[in-house]
């Protein structure tokens, strides 16, 4: 019964499939393995909408995934700086052909009323706000309605690519009465609270979070190659390219201006046993973090390997296991030293990663080879030495398990393991840190939680140790909201309670340093600080597990997220 019931569906599944994409144009089908939920530009919530809102709005800036540089893309060229004291500023022109769907141009206006929301009460915006918080002030050119200048506090050598790392919106679709037009954007910052409980603000914020700028497909429109031409929640969402996009009007444009599909199909399927369905039988075209064994038997299959390539490149996606070192058992970096050497880095690679990850010093990837720490020493696997470290922070084993007076307490070292629930790789690695940990007596207790939950149990401090991903890029090394003391603080990002005055002063150094060679230092610093106080246990970078269809030409693989880019690929007849 159960195996007919299977056939059956699956069938009816591949059926669905077929007839998802009635079009003479044929698709590029992509996996995505949830529903976008939203896709409103200020309060999208996951990876899958940002990826279709790349493809609908525009930014200043943008980053080519085929070799990680920064480039313009609404804007004609890269901004003009200049810095003055503890003022900077980035100076934009937006391309003469940009345009909107109506045929009016963007201007200068439209980013400034797209910065106004980034930062206007009673919408839900509040992540934009502390993320683009360095900006001031929008200053107008009198010779050109395409130009301005942003004005920043400060300087960081990240706001290069930050001050145009924001959507562009049509300021006449979102706001076709002009409320916010006459509203000067410094204002709104500056009278943020007062603003809340006006009229106008109230009346602007109820026509933003109204549900079509989420999902209507006459509504979600920008200046991007594609539209939404249809979306079927928790099934599928189907982009079509627009015939008169303004970039096809470019002279030579550039490799960020190509959109080359004309359709683009999204399924959406949760069940990884569906999706590897519609990869073998071919209905799936694009498929990222397939399961490891199925991977390895994909790509060792002579059938797959004449219909697929398969790629397994590095990511940015950063493994660790943290300690809380505001915790009076691990307050002692020792402790935290010899917990270390009971991480099998190499035997979580080999047996749960297979092989397919990069080990790591630190939280700078290796292929960042300037600024990289390749003369420190990975963390060996020894549970002797951990044994020394023990001893040396003054821990004693006893019958009845390691033992020492904290704070004039006598203490047994028992710990508890936070992981996210649904995380195999997670709850493998904690089954064997608990196993490594139990040979020396250590007791490990094993708690998997919701994202949330861990999130709440870390800001208040009320865990020992911890398994996570950080997702970061190559772009930005301001890693004072994670490792600065400042921040270390009850409800702070730091939440291991990593760091001193030396280490507060080269995350500050780093942060504003331009010149690599001396930011290569500091950083190298950083990276050997880190290891001695081993609050931040650096596991490994994830590397994705993708299949691509030999059917298409000239897909983009990337390390950054979504991991490949589809706008320059072709589909053969």
């Amino acid at each position: 019964m159960k195996n007919y019931c299977a056939k059956s569906l699956s069938l009816l599944f591949l059926w669905l499939l077929s007839c998802s994409s009635p079009s003479k144009e044929p698709a590029i089908k992509v996996r995505f393995a949830q529903d976008p939920e939203s896709l409103h530009p200020l309060s999208y919530g996951n990876a899958p909408a940002l990826q279709i809102l790349n493809y609908i709005y525009q930014s200043l800036l943008t980053v080519d995934l085929s070799n990680n540089s920064i480039q313009p893309l609404l804007a004609a060229e890269l901004p003009t700086i200049k810095r003055e004291d503890s003022v900077s500023y980035f100076t934009f022109a937006i391309r003469p052909e940009a345009q909107w769907d109506n045929g009016t141009p963007v201007t200068a206006q439209d980013v400034a009323f797209s910065l106004k929301m980034l930062h206007s009460p009673l919408l839900d915006n509040e992540r934009w706000r502390d993320q683009y918080d360095f900006i001031k002030d929008i200053q107008f050119s009198k010779n050109s309605p395409k130009t301005f200048t942003l004005v920043c506090t400060g300087y960081t050598p990240e706001m290069k690519l930050m001050t145009g790392d924001f959507f562009v919106l049509p300021a006449h679709q979102f706001d076709p009465k002009g409320i916010l037009a006459s509203v000067p954007f410094q204002l709104i910052r500056q009278k943020f609270d007062s603003l809340s409980s006006t009229s106008t603000f109230k009346a602007f914020a109820s026509s933003i979070n109204q549900p079509g700028f989420a999902r209507d497909t006459a509504l979600v429109k920008g200046s991007g190659p594609y539209v939404l031409k249809k979306w079927s929640a928790g099934q599928s969402l189907v982009l079509e390219k627009k015939k008169a996009w303004w970039g096809n009007k470019v002279e030579a444009p550039e490799t960020v201006l190509r959109a080359n599909p004309s359709r683009i199909l999204f399924q959406v399927l949760p069940d990884n046993a569906a999706a590897l369905l519609a990869l073998k039988t071919q209905q799936l075209d694009v498929m990222d973090n397939i399961p490891l064994v199925t991977f390895q038997e994909m790509k060792q299959d002579k059938k797959y390997q004449q219909l697929y390539n398969f790629y397994s490149p590095t990511s940015f996606d950063f493994v660790f296991m943290g300690l809380n070192g505001q915790n009076p058992k691990l307050e002692n970096r020792l402790t935290r030293q010899a917990l270390a050497h009971l991480v099998n880095i190499p035997q979580i690679i080999s047996s749960l990663q297979g092989g397919l990850a990069t080990p790591t010093v630190g939280l700078v990837h290796p292929q960042e080879k300037n600024f990289y720490n390749a003369e420190l020493p990975q963390i060996k696997f020894d549970p002797e030495k951990a044994k020394t470290l023990l001893r040396e922070a003054g821990w004693q084993q006893t019958s009845t398990g390691w033992q020492k007076n904290v704070n004039g307490r006598p203490q047994t070292l028992t710990l508890e393991l936070l992981y996210r629930a649904g995380n195999s790789d997670f709850e493998n690695m904690s089954l064997l840190f608990k196993q490594n940990a139990k040979s020396l007596g250590i007791p490990v207790t094993l708690q998997a939680l919701e994202s949330s939950q861990i999130s709440e149990r870390l800001e208040s401090r009320k865990f020992d140790l911890y398994f996570r991903t950080l997702v970061s890029t190559p772009f930005s090394y301001n890693l004072i909201p994670l490792l600065h003391t400042s921040n270390g603080k009850e409800g702070g990002p730091n939440v291991t309670g990593f760091g001193n005055p030396e280490t507060d002063q080269l995350l500050e150094k780093i942060a504003v340093e331009e010149h690599t060679a001396e930011k290569a230092l500091l950083l190298k610093s950083l990276q050997k600080a880190m290891q001695e106080e081993s609050n931040l246990i650096p596991l490994y970078f994830q590397q994705n597990k993708m299949a691509v269809s030999k059917k298409l030409d000239a897909v983009i693989i990337s390390g950054l997220k979504p991991g490949y880019d589809l706008t320059k690929a072709t589909l053969k007849k």
